[in-house]
Formats: structure tokens, C-alpha cells, sequence
């Protein structure tokens, strides 16, 4: 066999493995109050129709939308020419050319190989609807918060081919007019809440005989929110009932629309180690690979890396999510991820420290803060 037939043969062999080999997305081990919202998602997705449809998942941040995005897309990927799933679309498009990489990785994902670099958003549609104006498509546009972001990714329905189903997560109620149908997600009620709380603080669906009154007033404070059902939760896992009447004592403290006041709560309750990683995430290393996050913690004087990791994930102030990696000895390994309320309240700790003062502050991650820090020649030994 010649090198080039086998060359060939590799590249079969790698398409192959390519549309054979998807990936389920993670979701959280309890989906306490997402059946009924999946069952009617799927049900309208799922009627046969060479229309593209339209969907937005509406509401508050950390009420579930991305993961009933996760949920419905696991179950529909396979009966499509091609999938992707856009995740943290807000964030992702404030970085360097941004919407151009968001683009590359739709058309990579359905694809599937590897488009050449964009540089130009522009030119970035002209690709989109030239290439997938004929592929019946899943896409999911998740945490979009400005139409630009939208114009970008899907600009228009003919952009995709007969029967392509286009979900949009957002917590903005007037950004997207032309959906076909609207989910709004409402706050758990107090039979779910209790049950999603349970399950972290206990590892099981209902609380401890002698922990139920704390257990309900813990679930009073959190307003039905998931997220911070979850994190409280795994906070208080293991720890003594004086504990939980203190945590609880200081979450009756703060105002019940303040979310993120109640999970800064979780967040003191950590050691000075497990600070420290946790702020070095929320500023730097959402949406990095896990093994090049431990090998910079280690770095920087944690002797356990791994361990510390896996606590943050423990207590729900992280995630772990596989993803593909470019490198012919790994194809999936593991990126670091953390809510958007988490990652903001992270954020609020470091610049509160030194309100005013750019240059004093421990950590500093925009990039226009950064450069006028080092052209000012004002860095601190913080």
C-alpha cells in the first residue's frame, strides 16, 4: 500500500469515527422539575415539518435554561444531517474576535472538519449560508444577550435547510421576536426546591428527619432558583446542625432578590486554598481545559491541584464538561466551566477589594483594564 492510499484510508477512517462518535452533553444527575418543560419542547420540535423552527428558552440566570437546552438536544441531535450547541454566546463574543469563532465552531460542528479561520464576522455568514442553506440542522444559541450575537449565528431562517430546529437560551424577554413559540422557566416550587436541595445537602430526595425544618427554611432563602438550591446545598453536605443554623442565620440576613449575596455565602465558607482557585477561575479559566488549569494551580503553590478541583466541583461551584481537543493522542478530555452568576459574583469579590484602583487589585482579566495597568506603570506587588 502506498502512502498516499493510506493516507486516504486515515482520512476515511477519521470521517467515519467523526459522525459515528457524538458526544452527549453533561447534565446535572437530578433534573428535579425539567420533565414537564422537556416533554413540551421535544413535543413541538419533533412535529414533522419541512419549516425551520424557532424556540427561546426564557428566564432569570440560574434558573435552568441551559441545562433544559442540554436536556432537549441530547435527545434530538442524532435525526439531524448535522448538530451544535453554542454555549455561553454572551461571554465568548466579548473576547477577540469573538462572533468569528463562534461562527467556525458551527460550521466545524455540522461539518464536521475544520474550517479555515475566520478572521471577519461578514464573511462569517456568507460561509453559514452558503454551506448549511441545504443540511437540515439542530443548533442551540445559549445565553444570547444582544441581537448582533443573534445576526451572527442565524441571522435568518433561510440561512438553514428545510426542517432545521434553531433553540435560543436568553434572559432578555423582548430580544428575539420571531421565535415560533416562547418557554418562559419559572422558579422551582417548594416541593422541588426541597427535593434539588436534598439531594446535595443529603445525596438523597429528601432531608434528614432531624434536619427538615432547617432544611426548609435553607429552601425559603433561595427563591426557587436552582443554582442556588445546588450550591447552598453542597455546602452545608456533611457539615453539623450548629453550622446550618449559622449559614441559614446569615442567608435570612440578605434580600431575597440578592442572589448573589446568598451564594457569596458558599463561597466564604471555603478555605483560603480553595478561594484562591475559586477566584482564579472566575477571572481567567472558564472554558479551559481541565489538565492545563490544574498544571497553572499547581503552579502557583497548591500541592493537590486535582483535589482542589474536584472540591469546587463538589460543592457545585463548578463543572466539568468534555470537550474536543486537537490532539492526535486525545480526542475528548475535560474543560472547566462555571455559572455566569458564580463567574460575576467571583469577579465582584476581586474588584471590590480595590474599587478604584485598577493596579492594586490580585487580579485583573478584561484586557482594556490590563493594558492601561502596564501603560500607566501602575502594578502593585498584589
Amino acid at each position: 500500500m502506498s502512502r498516499h492510499e493510506a493516507k486516504f484510508i486515515q482520512g476515511i477512517i477519521k470521517y467515519v469515527l467523526n459522525k459515528l462518535d457524538r458526544e452527549y452533553l453533561d447534565v446535572p444527575e437530578h433534573l428535579v422539575g425539567m420533565d414537564q418543560h422537556a416533554r413540551n419542547l421535544l413535543d413541538f420540535l419533533s412535529t414533522p415539518t419541512d419549516d425551520v423552527h424557532i424556540v427561546s428558552i426564557l428566564g432569570r440566570p440560574g434558573i435552568g435554561k441551559t441545562t433544559l437546552a442540554k436536556v432537549v438536544f441530547n435527545q434530538l441531535w442524532y435525526g439531524f444531517e448535522g448538530s451544535c450547541f453554542l454555549s455561553n454566546i454572551n461571554e465568548r463574543s466579548e473576547q477577540f474576535n469573538g462572533l468569528a469563532l463562534l461562527q467556525k465552531q458551527l460550521l466545524d460542528d455540522i461539518l464536521k472538519q475544520d474550517v479555515a479561520n475566520l478572521y471577519c464576522a461578514d464573511k462569517g455568514k456568507v460561509l453559514i449560508k452558503e454551506r448549511l442553506r441545504r443540511k437540515r440542522v439542530l443548533v442551540v444559541a445559549d445565553d444570547v444577550a444582544h441581537p448582533d450575537q443573534l445576526h451572527a449565528l442565524m441571522g435568518d431562517r433561510s440561512w438553514f435547510g428545510p426542517g432545521s430546529r434553531l433553540i435560543i437560551t436568553t434572559r432578555y424577554s423582548s430580544l428575539f421576536r420571531e421565535a415560533d413559540r416562547t418557554f418562559q422557566i419559572k422558579e422551582l416550587k417548594p416541593d422541588g426546591s426541597l427535593q434539588l436541595f436534598s439531594w446535595h445537602a443529603f445525596k438523597d430526595s429528601k432531608p434528614a428527619e432531624d434536619y427538615i425544618e432547617l432544611s426548609k427554611k435553607a429552601v425559603s432563602y433561595c427563591g426557587g432558583l436552582p443554582l442556588a438550591l445546588e450550591v447552598i446545598g453542597a455546602s452545608l453536605f456533611r457539615k453539623k446542625k450548629d453550622r446550618w443554623e449559622s449559614e441559614i442565620d446569615n442567608l435570612s440576613r440578605i434580600p431575597n432578590q440578592d442572589i448573589q449575596g446568598k451564594l457569596l455565602i458558599s463561597y466564604r465558607a471555603l478555605d483560603g486554598e480553595l478561594q484562591r482557585a475559586f477566584l482564579d477561575i472566575a477571572c481567567f479559566f472558564i472554558g479551559i481545559e481541565k489538565e492545563y488549569v490544574a498544571k497553572v494551580l499547581g503552579a502557583r503553590c497548591r500541592r493537590h491541584p486535582e483535589g482542589v478541583l474536584e472540591t469546587l466541583r463538589e460543592r457545585s461551584l463548578i463543572q466539568f464538561h468534555k470537550c474536543y481537543i486537537k490532539d492526535e493522542s486525545q480526542l475528548f478530555g475535560e474543560m472547566v466551566a462555571m455559572h455566569d452568576l458564580l463567574r460575576d459574583m467571583g469577579r465582584e469579590v476581586v474588584c471590590e477589594a480595590s474599587p478604584l484602583h485598577l493596579g492594586k487589585r490580585t487580579r485583573i482579566w478584561n484586557k482594556d483594564d490590563a493594558w492601561n495597568v502596564l501603560k500607566q506603570h501602575k502594578v502593585s506587588k498584589s
